[in-house]
């Protein structure tokens, strides 16, 4: 009998081709994993603009300094969005809520859009104060800023915007890095002005946290002027019959120049006399008499607060408050001590919005480095008018109200609080890292 060969079973044609089809579906489904696995699914979103029948599924990858990452940077850890080089596919429309550290996706018209966003450091900028962390977008001033639930907006740090000096950079939240120890008394970093020097307002005799309230982080109490039935006691100075005449002190500035001259004469030489304090009493309209006497007046400043647009650029050189040795401004003080403007509250986290009275639609800011819980004056005129249509007729100037801690305007004859502001010289060194426990003190660089 003849023996035959026994075949061993092996890959028949149907294997090979199943086998070739697993394959081929592995690399398609590592693939896809490469392609997706770095977007996240967002459920939620809001439509502006359009209907749409299906939106389908809206993916998110997230690029930190040029790299691909799995997770959003939070929040105040040093980045900022980067609008110029974000984008989503579909031609949808991508916005950016900085206030809620958030995408919105507008425009939806086709599923599976794709949305990459990109984070960025912000930039370092070299200042007075040494090297300086600065955001460069502009937050949303109808959004008070601090860093708890009383407030909208969350930001908290140094941003920047622009002066009539040049670039201006500012402190924004419940800072905790802007502390100086100067004159024997502790103060607070408004801003780094244009031109270089040192903006800041006087916080107390001792260092106090964000939202203390304390009678002493102000100097005394104060009218802002010794009556109120013309639109001249709005001045910060003021001359009888003009809109900026400057002939005259007012209460405010003479509480003023009595703690320069009680605190600051010996620390002169460490105060600059160019920067300047704008009172700005320009007018939303032209009419004639506008800004005098009893005339209905309303101030620029009172519509950059209902809009939420500070400005710190000083319309009339008349109202820019400064020294009698500076080289611009009007001339006319004889100390270089001034207040706050409204503008750099808002910069500083107040928000804007109707302020009238009980119409105050703006929200509190109870930790911002501003609030002291006490109410105090600003240097900007709100207007002279007769309230809610009353026979009594009124001139107004901007202050923090106490307590809840929002913009509002005050009779220029109630008592509030005085916090004086002071500009510091560029040409300073300095020590210390700016914190409540390791605040920044100044040396003069020309002696050194």
């Amino acid at each position: 009998m003849k023996l035959q060969k026994f075949k061993q079973k092996s890959f028949s044609k149907a294997g090979i081709k199943l086998f070739t089809i697993i394959c081929i579906l592995l690399v398609a489904g590592v693939f896809f994993y490469i392609s997706f696995a770095t977007f996240q699914v967002q459920q939620e979103f809001n439509i502006i603009k359009g209907s749409v029948q299906d939106l389908g599924d809206v993916y998110f990858a997230y690029y930190v300094d040029d790299e691909l990452v799995y997770n959003m940077p939070l929040q105040n850890n040093g980045y900022i969005f980067d609008e110029e080089k974000s984008n989503c596919t579909n031609h949808a429309t991508l916005e950016w809520d900085n206030s809620k550290w958030a995408p919105l996706v507008t425009n939806l018209t086709e599923t599976r859009t794709k949305c990459t966003l990109y984070f960025k450091k912000t930039k370092t900028v070299n200042t007075v104060l040494g090297e300086i962390e600065v955001y460069e977008y502009t937050p949303d001033f109808t959004k008070s800023a601090c860093d708890d639930e009383t407030c909208e907006s969350h930001e908290k740090g140094i941003f920047e915007t622009t002066d009539a000096d040049g670039t201006t950079y500012y402190y924004r939240g419940s800072v905790e890095n802007n502390y100086v120890y100067f004159a024997n008394r502790y103060w607070r970093i408004i801003r780094i002005n244009g031109d270089g020097t040192i903006r800041m307002i006087y916080d107390g005799t001792v260092a106090h946290e964000n939202g203390e309230v304390i009678e002493d982080r102000q100097v005394e109490t104060s009218p802002f002027n010794s009556a109120n039935n013309d639109n001249m006691y709005v001045g910060y100075m003021y001359t009888e019959g003009e809109a900026h005449g400057v002939s005259t002190s007012s209460a405010i500035k003479e509480a003023n120049d009595a703690f320069y001259t009680d605190v600051l004469s010996s620390y002169a030489s460490y105060i600059d006399i160019d920067a300047g304090f704008c009172g700005d009493r320009s007018t939303l309209n032209l009419q004639d008499g506008v800004g005098t006497g009893q005339v209905t007046t309303y101030y620029s400043g009172y519509l950059r607060v209902v809009e939420s647009l500070p400005s710190l650029l000083c319309e009339n050189e008349s109202d820019l408050y400064t020294a009698s040795l500076s080289n611009h401004g009007n001339k006319a003080l004889q100390y270089p001590v001034g207040l706050i403007t409204i503008d750099e509250v808002m910069l500083a986290g107040y928000s804007g919005g109707t302020f009238e009275a009980t119409y105050n639609y703006q929200l509190q800011n109870i930790s911002s480095y501003l609030y002291t819980g006490n109410a105090y004056w600003t240097i900007t005129p709100v207007g002279g008018f007769n309230p809610y249509g009353i026979s009594s007729w009124y001139s107004y100037v901007f202050a923090i109200v106490e307590d809840i801690s929002y913009i509002d305007d005050y009779r220029t004859t109630v008592s509030i609080k005085l916090r004086p502001v002071i500009n510091l010289r560029k040409d300073v060194t300095i020590t210390g890292e700016g914190t409540k426990e390791n605040h920044i003190q100044f040396l003069k660089k020309w002696l050194l």
